[in-house]
């Protein structure tokens, strides 16, 4: 991300009133570091990217759920904002409309459905970046984000995450000095316990703030929170820009550095099609794989899937008193600059099935495995489905490797001579061969000694095909 910083800037800026950002969250449970970078930072850089409206329609906001739900372990607990965003630049995230807000925070649901999936797989991170918060220079970089994204002026602002402790911060909600953006809440000191996610969403260099030394400091980020519209201001507060440039008091948290992100929309290009049925789903957990040629018995490319790996607690796949049967949708398009441009390529499929915090799955099934290639056209894409005879397969404990190559497989055969004649002698006629990668052998016996045991073997063959028989 460059940084252009021009110090020509205005007062104050709000990018919370933009069109871009959307309605005040109320979190719930320990989930403030997703609805901080998904829920907003994502969700505002996105509707930037297209210069949508997030209050229009639930599409256009993304659901903090559809992350924490897969790094929370089925239970209420706090998360680190960068596994979500890992989430959102290896398989996208699913919107609200696909995912809607959940009412219980009991439940961790996931969403079952490919096309949910897929949809999510074109919301992705583009880039993201830790930037420094702990000097004025610092201050006045992060001001120019707000403001112009270090992009040309007139380009639409950005906003940021931090952290902090917040369980027993001192807010004063009446507050009435100087500011250009009329706010009435203001932070007067940090909190000790109570680990905290935030969003900075402008500044206003009007607001004045009498530091703990008894100085008259001026300045103040504008901080969205994501406990609800009834805390502070409609969910905003001002943070003087004292507390960053003043963190060397032992007492307090507060990080001195903020995370920025840029959205993009993708289009996939390979995804995996991958439906089971268990009833413990932290003793799932999926890799995808891909080998050149249609005879592959193993990938030579192979990772493991980031959602789903062994996550989301002792519940059924769906999530507690759900469906115990799911349907991803998995991106593999990363792996395309490594395969290339096979003409034939065989792709695999390992799902792995073991048992977590002594907690094992009574049962676990494979229902449905294909691989979507949208390359040539994205709009009706090459579908490879394994064959599953009565729509499903035990999945023993362990590693289960299933393979599904672009193409029928070539089998190895011989012509119909047989080798031995009538007498018991070997026969004159020559054996026909098609090798299992396509190529042809001739074959010729003689000498046997069938007490000893002993024959000898003429054949024509070369791994190339240019001394291979030519068949008519």
């Amino acid at each position: 991300m460059p940084t252009a910083l021009n110090r020509n800037l205005p007062a104050s800026v709000d990018n919370s009133k933009l069109k871009y950002f959307p309605p005040v969250i109320a979190q719930l449970g320990g989930s403030c570091a997703q609805a901080s970078y998904i829920g907003y930072m994502y969700t505002y850089e996105w509707n930037r990217y297209n210069d949508s409206d997030a209050s229009a329609s639930p599409e256009n906001r993304f659901s903090y759920f559809y992350t924490w739900n897969f790094i929370n372990d089925g239970q209420d607990m706090g998360s680190y904002g960068f596994d979500g965003l890992k989430i959102c630049a290896q398989n996208g995230v699913m919107s609200e409309a696909d995912f809607p807000r959940q009412t219980s925070v009991g439940t961790f649901l996931w969403a079952s459905g490919y096309p949910k999936y897929y949809r999510a797989m074109h919301n992705r991170m583009d880039h993201f970046a830790m930037v420094d918060l702990k000097t004025d220079e610092d201050v006045l970089r992060l001001k120019e984000y707000l403001y112009n994204h270090w992009e040309e002026d007139g380009s639409p602002g950005g906003v940021f995450t931090f952290s902090t402790m917040a369980s027993n911060w001192k807010m004063d909600d009446h507050y009435d000095g100087p500011s250009e953006t009329g706010y009435h809440s203001i932070l007067r000191e940090l909190a000790t316990t109570g680990g905290h996610a935030l969003t900075i969403v402008g500044y206003d260099d009007l607001v004045e703030f009498e530091a703990p030394d008894g100085t008259l400091a001026k300045g103040a980020f504008i901080v969205c929170n994501s406990w609800g519209t009834y805390l502070h201001d409609n969910g905003h507060f001002y943070m003087p820009y004292w507390f960053f440039t003043h963190t060397d008091r032992n007492e307090y948290y507060l990080s001195s550095d903020v995370a920025v992100v840029e959205a993009e929309v993708r289009q996939p290009l390979l995804a995996f099609r991958v439906a089971v049925d268990c009833d413990v789903r932290n003793n799932v957990s999926f890799a995808l794989g891909a080998s050149e040629g249609l005879v592959a018995e193993t990938p030579t490319l192979n990772y493991k899937v980031d959602i789903a790996n062994q996550d989301g607690g002792p519940y059924k796949m769906q999530g507690r008193f759900a469906s115990s049967r799911i349907e991803f949708g998995f991106d593999f398009s990363s792996a395309l600059k490594f395969i290339g441009d096979y003409d034939q390529t065989t792709y695999f499929l390992t799902v792995y099935v073991q048992k977590k915090d002594g907690v094992a799955c009574t049962f676990a099934k494979l229902n449905h495995f294909s691989v979507y290639d949208y390359r040539s056209d994205p709009e009706h894409p090459k579908i490879y489905t394994y064959e599953i005879p009565g729509g499903e397969i035990e999945l023993a404990r362990g590693n289960n490797l299933f393979s599904l190559p672009t193409a029928p497989r070539p089998m190895v055969s011989c012509s119909p001579v047989g080798w031995l004649a009538e007498s018991g002698a070997p026969s004159t006629s020559p054996l026909i061969f098609r090798t299992a990668k396509g190529s042809y052998a001739k074959v010729k016996f003689s000498d046997y000694d069938r007490k000893a045991g002993t024959i000898k073997i003429r054949y024509v063959y070369s791994p190339s095909g240019d001394r291979n028989l030519e068949i008519e």
